[in-house]
């Protein structure tokens, strides 16, 4: 969660330095460990200057400068090449380091007021105008790599970084402050944390053009595809031939945490069979979830549920499926488990990133009591038992139904998990998955550059804007589709989903970007023309 309207209730009392070609512009550093927070020392700082700027301090102060600390040093090199600045920090101190902040002031006032824009900000949208606080964290929804720029491009803003870890972007004026502050937070990985640490590149390109950014963005994409193994769409070995002529995805809703069924799974294959009356069945992927039975109370047991039908049940809708052309793709749990059914979870939980305590998140209110639920944990993949599970959970699936994608849930948030490094787990999970099932998609919820490698295929986070700035930063190397609580077509159920009712939004062609249809209870027998429309309509705009 981001925590934007937590700050410093005093002036940090900053030391700020120099930077070479830029005038005006300032930087500070702060260095952030496991017990406490410091500024450079001043004191014992020397500057050197020429065609780059060279700091080195041998100590720090607590933020305030009421108190120096005798401990560790700071290093920074400032360079400028080809028009782009960069900061390479290397940072000791005797307390394990868990964040280092790089500070920015005096950047063009114009830009920052017109606000700041990530590749995958929506078109026609900026975060911060007019000096509105903002955060943006990297991976998320809100920030899918580590690039981002201000007003037309005349900022901009990247990091270089080799590894998957959180980058926090954070602009506001306290009351202390003449001019706005440009925060960027790296956080080590708390698998490798250390009392030393060296600090990805941080680039700064000043008085770009959209243009210039472009090509600074491409530049920053290449690096990417080399640090995270992305492959482009046209070339990727994960995805089938039948995946590029997807058209739309159908979303055949099982039973809800009560016990509420909304359809057997005699009821998805009449669904399936209606759809193929309207689109030809071979551009179709079935998405169901809630197969398993309670949907995320089962979890993360995964056997048809047998108030859907159970296994008969199951093989004959996927029969059916197969027979049409449609292709089948059941929905897992990527972290989340019901205690109950999972007795040793604890060993698989996340954890904090100091390691002390379970990181307990995600608790929806399934029933409607306006309280969440006390027994669903999230648990790490990177684990090994718990991968296992899932590896063998689907490996089932695939066995004994012929499915041919699995969507794995959440796997899109990035937790900073002391014992197992999440992304790792990510990788290992399809890499065993693919080895065992050549062929089998892997779909998941969210995306973000790094994940973009290991699926190609994702559901736009729920909420967020379709219609990207750069589309490139996604379609270059994967899809996307609607999210599962994408309302159904009439009063906008989310089905499984905890949302309750959304309203569908109105189907607008996005590039790379594959059209949902939710089936509820309701949904054909009472709406079966729209339905039947948005097939019409996914057919005419189909890939080519």
């Amino acid at each position: 969660m981001a925590l934007i309207d937590t700050d410093l209730s005093f002036d940090p009392r900053d030391p700020y330095f120099p930077v070479p070609g830029a005038p005006g512009v300032r930087w500070a550093l702060q260095v952030f460990t496991t017990v406490d927070g410091y500024g450079i020392d001043a004191e014992r700082t020397r500057v050197r200057e020429a065609d780059r700027v060279h700091v080195h301090a041998d100590g720090y102060a607590l933020f305030g400068r009421q108190r120096t600390v005798d401990v560790g040093e700071v290093d920074v090199e400032v360079s400028r090449d080809s028009g782009v600045l960069e900061w390479v920090v290397n940072v000791r101190h005797e307390e394990p380091i868990k964040a280092v902040k790089l500070l920015l002031t005096g950047l063009p006032e114009a830009a920052l007021a017109a606000g700041w824009w990530a590749p995958n900000t929506g078109r026609g949208w900026a975060h911060g105008v007019r000096g509105q606080r903002f955060q943006l964290e990297y991976p998320g929804p809100d920030w899918a790599t580590p690039w981002v720029a201000a007003g037309d491009g005349e900022v901009v803003l990247s990091v270089r970084d080799p590894m998957v870890r959180r980058q926090i972007l954070h602009v506001h004026q306290p009351p202390y402050a003449p001019l706005p502050i440009v925060e960027l937070v790296h956080v080590p990985c708390a698998t490798a944390r250390s009392t030393t640490y060296r600090m990805p590149p941080v680039r700064l390109r000043l008085g770009a053009t959209e243009r210039t950014a472009d090509a600074d963005l491409d530049d920053h994409l290449s690096f990417v595809e080399g640090a995270h193994g992305l492959v482009p769409w046209s070339e990727r070995p994960d995805v089938p031939a039948w995946l590029r002529d997807i058209a739309l995805v159908v979303t055949l809703h099982g039973q809800h945490w009560t016990g509420y069924v909304f359809n057997t799974f005699a009821q998805m294959a009449e669904a399936l069979r209606f759809v193929s009356r309207h689109i030809d069945p071979r551009a179709v992927l079935a998405y169901v979830p809630g197969w398993e039975g309670r949907y995320y109370y089962r979890y993360p047991q995964y056997r048809p549920g047998p108030d859907l039908g159970g296994a008969d049940g199951f093989a004959a809708l996927a029969s059916t499926a197969h027979r049409l052309g449609v292709r089948l793709m059941p929905m897992f749990g990527g972290h989340g488990v019901n205690v109950v059914q999972y007795p040793s979870w604890e060993r698989s939980v996340l954890r904090n990133d100091t390691d002390r305590y379970a990181e307990l998140l995600n608790r929806p209110d399934w029933d409607g009591d306006r309280v969440g639920e006390g027994d669903q944990v999230f648990l790490n993949p990177g684990e090994p038992t718990f991968r296992e599970h899932l590896v063998e959970s689907i490996s089932a699936a695939v066995r004994d139904f012929g499915v041919d994608a699995a969507f794995l849930d959440t796997l899109g948030y990035w937790f900073n998990d002391p014992r197992h490094e999440v992304v790792d787990g990510y990788r290992r999970l399809a890499a065993e998955l693919q080895r065992r099932h050549p062929g089998l998609v892997l779909a998941t919820e969210g995306w973000w550059d790094a994940l973009s490698a290991v699926f190609p295929l994702s559901q736009q986070w729920f909420g967020a804007d379709r219609d990207l700035r750069k589309p490139r930063v996604l379609t270059r190397y994967a899809r996307t589709t609607g999210h599962l609580a994408e309302g159904t077509p009439g009063p906008g159920s989310t089905g499984v989903h905890e949302k309750g009712f959304v309203h569908r939004p109105a189907d607008v062609e996005r590039e790379g970007h594959i059209p949902v249809v939710g089936i509820a209870d309701d949904t054909l027998p009472c709406h079966a023309d729209e339905v039947a429309a948005i097939c019409a309509w996914a057919q005419d705009h189909a890939p080519k």
